[in-house]
Formats: C-alpha cells, sequence, structure tokens
C-alpha cells in the first residue's frame, strides 16, 4: 500500500498493480469504502478504476464498476468528468452487473447532450425487454425520467411504456414505475 498513499502522483505500473490487486481481493462492503477512501485522497486513480472497466478481467470489470458506484455514494462530484466514458462503457457493455452499476452513477450526475439520444434508445430497450436484471430496467427507467426533464418531449412516450409495463413487473419495477410516472406527471404540469 506504501505506493498508493502518496499524493496526487502520476501512477506508476506498481501502482496500477497494486490497484488492481486491491480489485482482486475478496471484496466486502468494508474493504470496497476502505479503496474508496484511498480514492478520494488518490483521485488519479478515478481514472485507473474507468480504464478497468473498459479493459480489466471478467472480475475486475465488474469490481472496479461496483468500486465507482460506492465512489458515486460518497462523492458523485468526483466522477462527472469521466461521465462521458461512463455512458459509452454502460451503452456497450455486455454485463448486467455492471451496466446496473453504471446506470446507478448515469443517473445522478448532469447528462451530456450529445449522449441523450444513444441513451435514450438504449435505456428505454432495456427497460422494456425482460432480458435484462430488474436493477438494470428499473436504473434504465430513471435515466430516462432525467433525460425526459431535459427533453419533455418524450415525457408521452415514457410514460406510455411505462404504463404498458407497470402491470407486469416486480414489486420493485412498480414502485420505481409508480414514483417515475408522479415525476412525470409534475413535469407536465411546468
Amino acid at each position: 500500500m506504501k505506493s498508493l498513499n502518496g499524493c496526487n502522483m502520476e501512477l506508476s505500473e506498481s501502482d496500477k498493480a497494486e490497484f488492481l490487486g486491491l480489485l482482486n481481493r475478496p471484496l466486502s462492503r468494508s474493504h470496497i469504502q476502505m479503496v474508496v477512501r484511498l480514492i478520494e485522497e488518490r483521485q488519479e486513480l478515478i481514472k485507473l478504476a474507468v480504464e478497468t472497466v473498459e479493459s480489466g478481467s471478467e472480475r475486475e470489470t465488474v469490481m472496479a464498476s461496483w468500486l465507482l458506484s460506492h465512489l458515486y455514494d460518497s462523492h458523485p462530484g468526483l466522477l462527472i468528468t469521466h461521465q462521458s466514458r461512463m455512458i459509452e462503457l454502460a451503452l456497450n457493455t455486455g454485463s448486467d452487473s455492471i451496466r446496473r452499476n453504471l446506470l446507478r452513477i448515469i443517473e445522478g450526475i448532469p447528462l451530456p447532450e450529445d449522449q441523450l439520444s444513444a441513451l435514450f434508445d438504449r435505456c428505454l430497450a432495456w427497460m422494456i425487454s425482460e432480458n435484462y436484471a430488474i436493477a438494470v430496467r428499473a436504473n434504465a427507467m430513471q435515466v430516462l425520467y432525467r433525460i425526459c426533464c431535459i427533453e419533455p418531449g418524450l415525457t408521452d412516450e415514457l410514460r406510455a411504456h411505462i404504463l404498458a409495463l407497470q402491470a407486469f413487473g416486480s414489486a420493485g419495477f412498480k414502485s420505481r414505475a409508480k414514483n417515475v410516472l408522479k415525476k412525470l406527471d409534475a413535469l407536465n404540469k411546468n
């Protein structure tokens, strides 16, 4: 850990290897929180975590996305500079675990206008398909709502899809759908 405790230095190959070693340990909530605190001190590790989501081993990519979601919980502002890359990764990953973690982050950070169309189309596809995990579908619904806040003309389309799906969803999906529908109603009143 000695090399990772330095202050704002360029990352050496040993730093990178040590970081990946931390990701490859059996992770618990306390361990991931320790790594989050480390990243809070060494913010240059955020870029390494995002790069790991993109090109790490299968385990490393999932663990790095989980780490980023925990970092988002404590310091969402630290991830804003990486928002476009995280959106691209969410759009292109084949892993529901990674997609779920990244969508959780994306639903709370500013959305770049040049990615709204692709994000809306893909999130809509994820939300309406039973081939994706419930958490992915629910997080996609929340991202869709955020897009509607920017592009209100999409509200009716989203509402129609949510109403069609609401009767068939899990309890969690129905609860999220009810909340999003209320928020959509509030958007239409403005």
